[in-house]
């Protein structure tokens, strides 16, 4: 029996549709006549990362920071039910009749229009089950009944599935790190809940405020002057104008009254060069470009557009919109151009070249009792892909002039089905016109749309991930500009943004962390998608981000300007020439970055523990740390080889 595993009960019902699986079990799932196949779903929010508060023994702050965990958990979601978290009746009911179905599976199968975060929570789900049979993946593109038994036919298994679900497992580590130690930091600070972050959330606002002051910058105004000329050959309009750029205006205006002396007159061109031409007036829009348009012709901001376009998708309505593609791949050609007959001459694209996901197109379905968002989103993406695919074929021809000793040179359009060669042919000059144009006036506000389109090409370069897979949250810039707004960090009025006074503070601390630097995130997240793509061991990339945010982290706990600070009287054990200093979560060094986190596992450290560590590199006994069970134990703290403060029974193995 082949268990299929579906993200929502709708996306169930279509795939039960389509493979033919119209009974019904005990359960409420899906199945055949032979019962071949049975069809779940789970929601995808029943696995998910462990909150921070499994890691601070139910407390809502981490004390000790930096923080960087042993091992990162995951499970079913739980509650915090009086201080411990629970996992429902529910979802227990739920896990249990997922394990019997997986009992009696010969393979497991995930099906998602999702990516590599959603595989690695399908991983975790197979693993919570007990499960150890074949696992595969159905790419779902579109919930129609031909794309549902495509991707059946031809799902994925093997290595390449466990490479992709151990990419999203270091995405959920890297954004679990940065959001608990950047959140913490700023928590003690301000207090609890001031500034929730995510990864490219710090990053995004300061290319924010840097666009937005580089736009309140007046510059001097220059103003440039060209000349131009319109005429005909041969019965076809055409545009013609100097390549030179004029900075006075009576240097243009000379040349304006030499070419007026031909105003009427014929003279002798050159066709240069002639190219035929497909002109596409827009490609498909993917989710960067969907959400981009819906501001600027909806008013929609792009959580609410996403809500729209993913209810649009479990309807059968149109295909995935969590893609970074605009291109279709071949196998849907034949497909597109029985709906669109002028789509023949579309660049659809060889098979693996675009695997998991394409742009985004309507289906056959005709929509009903949609709602107002879904039908106003469903009509941008419909004139859109018509758009698409209605080109308007032509000829490309240059032309060359020389008119009063200047040369002249300009483009026209021909029909597809006109001949014409390179050689002479007669130009008889209808207009000659002057202009001139200057540098834009700085504006007062940056557009939300501007904005969203400047990160978009930053974070998704060329449209297009590593792997091509569907767009992850780690890339998701309408995402990221809504949590601004709604977290008050952004002001948010009749499609204008601007940076609040609370991004400001924010800003301020940003010297410490270096975490706006936009290009070091965006190497980031390549690495990581790249692990998708090749064999390279997860852990050295996951070790390497840790090593990167440990420091910057700590930079921010000893900002001397946020937190009240006195040096101490012990030399640094690293580095040896230069004294630390006590901050309220840790006593480090300015000079080399060693520190000692004054609250280890539950303990807070006394002055006695401190200097104990700082002369003589580890301490007595120590009773009050707590395990994560929540139990004390008894235990000596020491400085290790690598100048980091651990057990001294783990430290024995290390020196061992």
């Amino acid at each position: 029996m082949n268990l299929v595993i579906a993200h929502s009960t709708q996306i169930a019902f279509a795939v039960s549709r389509a493979l033919n699986c119209t009974d019904r079990t005990e359960n409420g799932d899906y199945t055949n006549d032979t019962g071949s196949i049975v069809i779940t779903s789970v929601e995808p929010s029943l696995v998910e990362p462990a909150p921070f508060q499994y890691y601070a023994g139910g407390s809502d702050f981490i004390k000790t920071l930096p923080f960087i965990p042993k091992r990162y958990l995951y499970g079913i979601r739980a509650d915090n039910v009086g201080g411990k978290f629970k996992v429902s009746d529910e979802d227990k009911s739920t896990v249990v009749r997922l394990q019997a179905l997986v009992e009696q599976a010969a393979e497991v199968i995930f099906a998602s229009n999702n990516g590599s975060e959603a595989q690695a929570l399908f991983a975790i789900l197979y693993q919570a089950a007990k499960a150890g049979c074949r696992t595969s993946r159905m790419w779902l593109t579109t919930l129609s009944n031909r794309a549902i038994t495509y991707a059946y036919r031809n799902r994925e298994s093997g290595r390449n599935i466990t490479r992709i679900a151990r990419s999203g497992f270091v995405h959920h580590g890297m954004n679990f790190l940065f959001r608990a130690n950047v959140e913490q930091a700023f928590a003690q600070m301000y207090g609890k809940q001031s500034f929730p972050m995510e990864r490219m959330d710090i990053a995004a606002l300061w290319l924010l405020c840097n666009s937005y002051d580089n736009m309140k910058v007046k510059f001097p105004k220059k103003t440039r002057y060209g000349v131009g000329i319109s005429g005909k050959w041969d019965g076809k309009d055409a545009q013609l104008a100097p390549t030179e750029i004029w900075c006075k205006e009576s240097d243009a205006q000379k040349v304006y009254e030499n070419f007026m002396k031909m105003n009427g007159k014929t003279v002798t061109a050159e066709v240069v060069e002639v190219n035929p031409k497909v002109e596409w007036r827009h490609e498909l829009l993917n989710m960067a470009t969907l959400q981009e348009v819906s501001i600027e012709e909806l008013g929609f901001l792009p959580a609410r557009t996403m809500a729209a376009a993913d209810l649009l998708f479990e309807k059968g309505l149109i295909s995935s919109p969590r893609t970074s593609v605009s291109s279709l791949p071949h196998h849907l050609k034949r497909h597109v151009e029985r709906r669109f007959p002028e789509a023949k001459a579309f660049p659809f694209r060889p098979e693996e070249q675009i695997p998991y996901c394409h742009g985004i197109i309507t289906t056959e379905r005709t929509p009903l009792f949609l709602s107002d968002d879904e039908q106003r989103v469903y009509e941008l993406i419909s004139t859109r892909t018509e758009m698409a695919f209605d080109s308007a074929k032509c000829i490309e021809v240059g032309i060359m002039a020389n008119i009063e000793g200047i040369d002249i040179f300009g483009t026209a359009e021909l029909p597809d089905n006109a001949e014409c060669v390179p050689g002479s042919i007669a130009f008889t000059v209808s207009g000659v016109n002057i202009f001139s144009f200057s540098n834009r006036t700085p504006e007062t506000l940056l557009t939300a749309v501007a904005f969203l389109h400047d990160l978009n090409e930053l974070v998704n370069t060329d449209g297009d991930t590593p792997s091509l897979l569907p767009v992850g949250s780690y890339r998701d810039c309408g995402a990221c500009l809504q949590r601004l707004i709604d977290n008050g960090l952004v002001k948010y009025l009749l499609g204008d943004i601007e940076p609040t006074e609370k991004a400001r503070v924010l800003l301020s601390h940003v010297g410490h962390l270096e975490l706006s630097d936009i290009g070091k995130y965006i190497s980031q997240i390549d690495e990581v998608d790249a692990l998708a793509e090749n064999r390279k061991p997860t852990k050295p990339v996951m070790r390497e981000y840790e090593n990167w945010i440990h420091p910057l982290i700590l930079s921010l706990i000893t900002d001397k300007k946020s937190f009240v600070s006195k040096v101490s009287g012990y030399t640094c054990p690293k580095c040896g020439n230069h004294g630390l200093t006590v901050f309220p979560a840790t006593v480090a060094c300015e000079c080399c970055g060693f520190s000692i986190p004054l609250h280890f596992h539950g303990y807070d450290l006394t002055d006695k523990d401190i200097e104990q560590l700082v002369r003589y590199k580890y301490t007595s006994p120590i009773y009050g740390f707590t395990n994560t069970r929540g139990r004390k134990f008894c235990e000596s703290l020491v400085i290790d080889n690598r100048f980091g403060v651990t057990f001294s029974a783990k430290a024995a193995k290390i020196y061992s």
